[in-house]
């Protein structure tokens, strides 16, 4: 079984890591920051879609019933939602409601900040010069609040650990608990406790996984995505070989854990 402990058994010729299981061996919790566009920005809605729905024929006199361009995700958990609309023929004002509120004149882009999670409805209605109202265009989506994603270390084949030998990969499985896509754009491996003795910022050379903003790793909504990937170097471990005594870390046990972030 995967364990949570990188320990040194013995450093002055070959160190074995051994891992022990914590809590079912979730090495760690990475934090889920669900952001948002920023403010005044539409945020983009599902990948490669629009909302572009045919405007029926208006009751006579009245105006065309506004055409939706872009929207949030049927499902979503940021807390902004942003909204592009138009008329198909030509009206000079909009009306927006959000959920129960009472019609305002709007314009797009029509941004909504603060979210708070459950069922929302956003409608626009378009008004023409002698004050005649389309009927409205509605569109309705769930804010889910947004869940951490978890991070399994799968370290089984983990081989030996000893001074001065090329670095380990750590192979971890990241779970999305989330009923949306996620993107995780950093993935670290730290050592939280040291052994008395044996630093592990003085004998451990920690690499981070490759992933970043400008190349995150894709985890599917309620979905896992593996380290490494095509593309995506997962965390690695090496014992450092320094010109000092590093007896005091025979047999050392360096509890692991993988903090992160990702977004919607």
């Amino acid at each position: 079984m995967d364990r949570c402990l990188a320990a040194v058994r013995h450093v002055t010729t070959r160190a074995v890591p051994a891992l022990v299981v914590v809590g079912g061996c979730l090495a760690a919790v990475a934090a889920y920051a669900a952001t948002g566009p920023a403010s005044g920005a539409p945020p983009a809605g599902p990948s490669g879609e629009a909302l572009r729905r045919s405007a029926p024929q208006p009751a006579s006199g009245r105006p065309s019933r506004p055409l939706l361009t872009r929207h949030p995700g049927k499902t979503s958990t940021s807390t902004t939602a942003g909204f592009s609309f138009r008329a198909p023929r030509g009206a000079p004002r909009f009306q927006c409601r959000f959920d129960g509120s009472r019609w305002k004149r709007c314009r797009a882009p029509y941004v909504l900040s603060g979210l708070a999670p459950g069922e929302h409805s956003f409608s626009v209605r378009a008004v023409d010069r002698r004050g005649r109202r389309s009927a409205a265009t509605r569109f309705r989506w769930r804010l889910f609040e947004p869940k951490a994603f978890t991070v399994e270390p799968r370290l089984s084949s983990l081989g030996d650990l000893y001074p001065g030998a090329p670095a380990q990969v750590l192979p971890v499985v990241l779970k999305n608990p989330n009923p949306v896509p996620i993107l995780v754009t950093g993935l670290r491996v730290a050592a939280t406790a040291d052994p008395e003795g044996c630093e592990s910022a003085a004998n451990l050379e920690l690499t981070p996984s490759s992933v970043s903003p400008a190349a995150p790793l894709a985890v599917p909504a309620e979905g896992s995505a593996s380290l490494p990937a095509p593309g995506a170097s997962a965390p690695a471990i090496a014992l450092r070989d320094l010109p000092v005594d590093q007896d005091a870390c025979q047999g050392a046990r360096f509890p692991l854990t993988f903090p992160g972030e990702a977004h919607g």
